[in-house]
């Protein structure tokens, strides 16, 4: 390729005509992979006669390709000698003057010196370190912000290797970094002392850029910067620095451009602090008592209101909570205890905290926190009054290290849960001296009340043996919510959050029905939206709570689904959709069935709120609804056909792997999917058209073109296989009525499913997908064979080739002895397929199948699968086969050992079968939950486990045997141990004991 055609098409991916615009980029994209393309483009972007947006492309096109193709791993990896020619050019134009271009060579640069510094790009560091010290001005700045970037990117590698080259680097440069940081920053401020603002702006931004390389140094460049002079001389600097900065701002006007600037800088010096702590807490123990002064001196003294911004304070109290957390400086208990001596680092650490954190610094602290930063500001007021959606949706989503009110809070709950003993009394006069204001205080009065009980509600737990709750909320919190006065919402709405709060904290049972009446109350649609909203919230941790009663909330489920349901029509805003939704989910859920009657208008919204989510393209709304749906299906049980038209379209397009949302909804859609099998009376065609999304899910077929990136959900390792699988039994068991229709709608997409997983998943998976398939043979004992026919072959050869697991084994000889049991000839049939494929003789196959069979019937565990196996052991009795006959003590002993697990004697010495169902179980009917267990249930009467008595079944077999075998009888009983025969006399009937056991002096009597 030529230089020219490059340059064309990167002239054509800058132009603001779209068409030309996707041109250039499609051939630029067609080009990546080609030989000699990234040193064409090192030649455009060091031309300096050529534009710079174009010269910015050719950067922006070697930095994507660097991502993707430089490493050597990488297909189609860029070579040796073109990579050399691009580094080479690198370096050669890296005093730029255009700031676009420059800020991009310099990210490029970083982006190869992570794969290349220094095995196959030493020359870079020692370049920089020599530019940052170039007597060119332009030179100086371009080297220092590539050498920020190229430090934040070798500081990121963690290798042995790669930290020895960053602290050699750190060790090299360190020094003149940080002479060059303290002269910007003096030759900054000098110049705004004479008035230099322009000047003042270019010089704090490169003393800036600095402080961020020492940043990364001190953190990441030091083993141990307590040992290294310069860095702690560094860091004393800082505290130094800051106070002087914060006083240099409050003298400038608020609009001056340089404001900004400086809080930067501050922000940065504390940045530096936090990191240093985090990272170094051990040698950051003498800088405890500075780094508390500070925060004391700005946050917690009122003389320095003026100074203070929120981003520094939010940096300060961070670094407070920090230093409060932190474990390396207290002592362990045990130690305390113990004449073992701590580190003397960590004593001295304990000992800072305990001389600066006096009671009277924690009285101060604890009054500043609360009375003043916790107050709410004008600007928040405005917002609940122009937008309370967006006021709660803040309150909800904060994190401390960005917001200022999290921020504050978590310094609150840090500072009482350390200092609990000296807080509390503090706390208990707080939370007095506001009982009495009301309605009629001046507004600061009600701000504090409010203050105080958000403080008593974070303060929980370290409350809990100092607060009669029960007799405050009756005697007080009750009282403040029936206050009406506008100016009184932001009390009540706090009282409302409070209950919330120590609902699962300290409430007794007694008082739990008031709590319900309270907030049930209080969401009626005359309330406040921000207070309606606090008590859906509250009403959410009282339902899931473990102290919930059902019974105690029923008087209340009528107005609480109204009036749920009311406010989630006047929200608009799908986040708060999604919280008052979730408080209904879980009512359903946790009430179930007694909700059926509240929840028709429910109903006839959903339609209407999953196609607004669907407007909206909110896939987290439309997860709420799907999870909402799940619990409406259950708490409708039986009724709950009658939403199949709006259900089943919804789970249709949640598991569709055509359409993009499933990657977000499907997890959710499988479970209303199985919700809905398990309450269906009956089959339905639509029900099972829907099992055809459950092919893509699998990623059985292959994918067409269109959905070529969208691949099954289980091919990405989705952790929904086992409701996949869940769903799929659901299917077998519905489909019970109508056998053809299973056999035609269902079992080629189930087979296809069990065949493609049973080697592909863990152990636990194996037993699931074995579990559908033995109830497809115990269920459609017909057609079965036909449908089980292409996974019994690796069943087999699992069962005798892979490693032994006990489950898995268990489930492989439960299927095979169903097999068995329902049809013998098909199983043998199979058998000699198989040995065939094996080039063995069936006898051979079958003797190795049988002595497996024996030596893992201790390894199961399941007694249910046991009985299966006595069942299935029994049958082969009769067989007149040498695989048989000469393993017929073998098989004998096998049913005794099961029928010691399954056999007892009623108090009258009767024996009976302990696995066997009645016909028709009596008085069971209250506790089926679903239509699926109903299913089940009458199923299970049916199957041989708990039908056959196996005592009887055995001796059944025993007799065929001796017509089978005849005079031979004789000699096969009395080859089974004396003891085991011993044992079976026990489970066969008296007056037949003596004759099939063979014993001696007892004749046998052929069996007609």
């Amino acid at each position: 390729m030529s230089e020219a055609a490059v340059l064309q098409a990167l002239q054509c991916a800058c132009s603001q005509d779209p068409s030309v615009l996707k041109i250039g980029e499609q051939q630029l994209k067609a080009w990546e992979t080609e030989k000699g393309f990234y040193s064409t483009l090192a030649g455009v972007f060091t031309n300096r006669g050529v534009e710079p947006s174009v010269r910015w492309m050719a950067i922006t096109c070697i930095k994507n390709g660097a991502d993707r193709y430089w490493r050597l791993g990488a297909p189609s990896p860029v070579e040796d000698e073109e990579k050399a020619i691009v580094r080479s050019s690198l370096l050669q134009c890296i005093e730029e003057p255009v700031q676009q271009v420059s800020t991009q060579l310099s990210v490029l640069i970083a982006r190869i010196a992570r794969i290349d510094c220094p095995a196959k790009w030493p020359e870079l560091l020692p370049f920089l370190s020599e530019a940052v010290r170039s007597p060119s001005e332009l030179m100086r700045k371009c080297s220092l912000v590539t050498l920020k970037h190229v430090i934040k990117t070798l500081a990121a590698r963690r290798l042995v290797n790669y930290r020895k080259v960053f602290y050699d680097v750190t060790t090299s440069l360190f020094i003149y970094i940080v002479g060059l940081w303290s002269g910007h920053l003096q030759e900054g401020v000098a110049q705004i002392s004479a008035g230099s603002a322009d000047s003042a702006v270019e010089t704090l931004e490169m003393s800036r850029v600095c402080l961020k390389i020492l940043r990364q140094m001190i953190v990441h460049g030091f083993p141990r910067f307590s040992t290294i002079l310069e860095a702690l001389q560094f860091l004393n600097n800082l505290f130094e620095r800051i106070p002087a900065l914060m006083q240099l701002r409050i003298q400038l006007p608020p609009e001056h451009p340089l404001v900004g600037n400086l809080e930067q800088n501050i922000c940065l010096m504390t940045k530096t602090l936090r990191e240093v702590q985090n990272h170094h807490p051990i040698g950051f123990v003498p800088f405890i008592t500075p780094s508390l002064q500070l925060v004391n001196t700005f946050v917690f003294t009122p003389d320095n209101q003026g100074q203070l911004f929120e981003r520094f304070v939010i940096q300060v109290l961070n670094l407070f909570s920090q230093i409060l957390r932190c474990e390396d400086y207290s002592p362990p208990e045990t130690i305390r205890l113990s004449e073992v001596s701590p580190p003397p680092q960590v004593m001295e650490a304990h000992q800072a905290k305990l001389t600066f954190f006096k009671a009277s610094a924690c009285q101060a602290m604890l009054e500043r926190l609360v009375c003043h930063f916790m107050l709410l500001s004008d600007e928040e007021l405005r917002d609940w009054e122009e937008d309370p959606e967006d006021f709660v949706q803040e309150k909800a989503g904060e994190m401390y290290q960005h917001s200022l009110r999290a921020c504050v809070e978590n310094a609150y709950v840090t500072l009482f849960h350390e200092f609990q003993l000296t807080i509390v009394p503090y706390m208990l006069s707080m939370i007095q001296a506001v009982q009495n204001t009301d309605a009629t205080a001046d507004p600061h009065s009600l701000r504090v009340k409010e203050a105080v009980y958000k403080a008593t509600g974070l303060g929980a737990y370290e409350l809990y043996d100092e607060i009669e709750y029960d007799s405050w909320y009756s005697s007080q919190l009750l009282n403040e919510l029936r206050i009406q006065d506008p100016r009184y919402k932001i009390v009540r709405h706090r009282v409302v959050w409070l209950l919330g709060n120590w609902v699962a904290v300290k409430m007794s049972t007694e008082l739990r029905p008031s709590l319900y009446s309270v907030l049930v109350s209080v969401l009626q649609p005359c309330e406040d939206l921000v207070v309606r909203l606090a008590a859906a919230e509250s009403l959410r941790y009282a339902v899931d709570d473990f102290g919930f009663s059902v019974e105690d909330f029923v008087p209340y489920l009528a107005d609480s689904m109204t009036s749920l349901f009311q406010l989630l029509l006047d929200v608009r805003e799908c986040d708060t959709k999604m919280r008052v939704l979730n408080v209904l989910s879980l009512l359903m859920e946790r009430l179930g069935g007694a909700i059926q009657p509240h929840i028709s208008a429910l109903l006839q919204y959903m339609p209407q709120l999953w196609v607004e989510s669907a407007q909206r393209s909110s896939s987290m709304l439309r997860c709420v609804i799907l999870t909402a749906l799940t619990n409406i299906v259950r708490g409708l049980g039986p009724l709950s056909p009658g939403l199949h038209a709006f259900l089943l379209p919804v789970v249709q397009m949640a598991t569709d792997i055509a359409t993009p949302e499933h990657v977000y909804l499907a997890e959710d859609g499988l479970d209303l999917w199985l919700a809905t099998l398990h309450h269906a009376p009956a089959p339905t065609p639509d029900l099972i058209r829907l099992l055809g999304n459950m092919a893509g899910l699998l990623g059985l077929h292959p994918p067409d073109e269109s959905s070529s990136s969208m691949p099954g959900l289980m091919d990405i390792g989705s952790d929904s296989l086992e409701m996949c699988f869940k769903i799929m039994d659901a299917y077998v068991v519905l489909c019970t009525s109508d056998p053809t229709q299973f056999v035609q709608g269902c079992g080629e997409v189930i087979v296809q499913g069990c065949q493609s997983y049973l080697c592909d998943v863990r152990p636990e998976g194996v037993v699931a997908i074995v579990k559908v398939m033995e109830r497809v043979v115990h269920l459609y004992p017909s057609h079965f064979p036909q449908l089980i026919q292409p996974v019994l072959p690796t069943v087999l050869r699992n069962l005798l080739e892979e490693e032994d697991y006990p489950p898995t084994t268990s489930a492989y000889l439960s299927l095979l002895a169903r097999v068995l049991l329902q049809n013998s000839s098909f199983f043998f049939t199979f058998l000699e397929g198989m040995a065939v494929q094996a080039q063995q003789s069936t006898a051979e196959l079958f003797g190795v199948l049988i002595d497996h069979w024996s030596d893992k019937l201790d390894s199961m565990a399941n007694v249910q699968n046991r009985k299966l196996t006595g069942l299935a052991v029994g049958t082969l009795l009769p067989l007149a086969d040498s695989c048989v006959t000469s393993r017929f003590g073998l098989l004998v002993n096998m049913c005794v050992e099961v029928l010691h697990d399954v056999m007892d004697t009623t108090e009258d010495d009767v024996l009976y079968d302990t696995l066997v169902t009645p016909r028709e179980p009596s008085g069971q009917a209250q506790s089926i939950e679903t239509e699926h267990d109903k299913r089940e249930k009458q199923l299970a009467v049916y199957d041989p486990v708990r039908a056959v008595s196996l005592h009887n079944h055995v001796s059944n077999k025993l007799q065929e045997c001796v017509a089978v075998h005849g005079a031979v009888y004789a000699a096969l009983m009395q080859g089974v141990d004396v003891a085991v025969r011993e044992q079976l006399a026990e489970f066969l009937p008296q007056e037949q004991a003596g004759a099939l056991l063979a014993f001696e002096g007892v004749t046998l009597m052929p069996v007609s």
